[in-house]
């Protein structure tokens, strides 16, 4: 079977090769095989490649945060799932053609939902519903505040946010991305600059703000923060711009504004199994609903994932590339 492997850190295009391995073998009792339909190229695996990722694993490796596929045999303790069924896979390790896994470690979805989309369910659509749900209790008509909201996070938070009746703040860098940011949802769009803080205040008129979510980082966390009413908190969930966090201490000391990180790793291993499988149940039906979409950018196969990873490298992308396993793949 083919499988994405890695010898070195470096130029990510450049690191990860398709290979020829031995098949999984069959299951034990409490395991499941998949036959991999598709998979997406996320920052984060960018990250891991190029060894400037979290937690890096000892070389050679295999990489890929997500995936989605059909079991194909299962062990015989394993009731709850059947063969043919479709799930996402919740471990990481996943660009490959088939993988066993736990029965833990994969979750069931809606067959009728898109393929492409499932198999970005686990990273940027539970990124963005747990900053929304997890860090501030926000009511119907709050506000919230974020700094990319054409990211596939950003994105997803705009769309989450809509569903929930929660109103967002969108500052873009460029004024050619407002209209996009509107189209897709956002309530108020801003381009970022200096008085941005009276710029938000004028357009919400004076109405608070408690939540902000970062995914760059540098100095762009102190103008989040001037935006916040006192006693409110920052999450910064990315590092776009390679730089550290600012803030000043007055924010912090006088007007109560938290800075707080956030891995969505960490935070899917402290999820009991009842949380887990009721955060992509409501996720999954919201895409099939039509409620939750991420844009795609292009399609490639894994025989070609140097070519793939070289396109998802690119800034100027309209969305996310996905990978399609052949032989695997499925219409819907």
């Amino acid at each position: 079977m083919k499988q994405i492997r890695y010898e070195a850190f470096g130029q990510p295009s450049r690191v990860a090769r398709c290979v020829d391995v031995a098949d999984v073998g069959p299951p034990s009792a409490w395991e499941v095989v998949v036959d991999v339909e598709a998979f997406p190229i996320n920052v984060a695996d960018l990250a891991m490649l190029a060894g400037r990722y979290g937690k890096l694993p000892t070389l050679p490796a295999t990489i890929g945060m997500e995936g989605v596929g059909r079991i194909v045999d299962r062990g015989a303790a394993v009731k709850e799932l059947n063969i043919g069924d479709r799930v996402v896979l919740l471990a990481n390790d996943n660009w490959s053609e088939r993988r066993k896994l736990p029965v833990a470690a994969v979750h069931k979805v809606p067959v009728d939902a898109d393929v492409n989309q499932l198999a970005m369910l686990k990273v940027n659509p539970t990124t963005a519903y747990i900053l929304l749900n997890n860090f501030v209790p926000l009511e119907v008509s709050d506000w919230i505040i974020q700094n990319a909201p054409l990211s596939s996070v950003g994105v997803c938070v705009i769309q989450i946010a809509k569903a929930k009746g929660i109103r967002t703040v969108n500052v873009v860098r460029r004024a050619q991305s407002i209209p996009q940011v509107l189209e897709l949802g956002g309530d108020i769009v801003i381009e970022d600059g200096p008085n941005l803080a009276e710029r938000v205040e004028k357009a919400i008129r004076d109405e608070p703000i408690r939540l902000a979510l970062d995914a760059v980082a540098g100095p762009g966390i102190q103008s989040l923060a001037e935006c916040l009413a006192e006693g409110s908190k920052i999450v910064n969930y990315g590092m776009l711009s390679g730089e550290a966090c600012v803030i000043a201490p007055e924010q912090t000391i006088f007007r109560g504004i938290t800075l707080v990180g956030f891995w969505l790793s960490k935070m899917l291993n402290r999820l009991s199994m009842a949380e887990r499988k009721t955060l992509f149940d409501i996720l999954s039906q919201m895409m099939v609903d039509g409620l939750l979409k991420i844009d795609i950018d292009s399609c490639y196969e894994i025989k070609d994932i140097g070519d793939a990873i070289r396109r998802a490298e690119q800034t100027q992308r309209s969305g996310k590339v996905i990978v399609r396993v052949s032989g695997h793949e499925s219409k819907t």
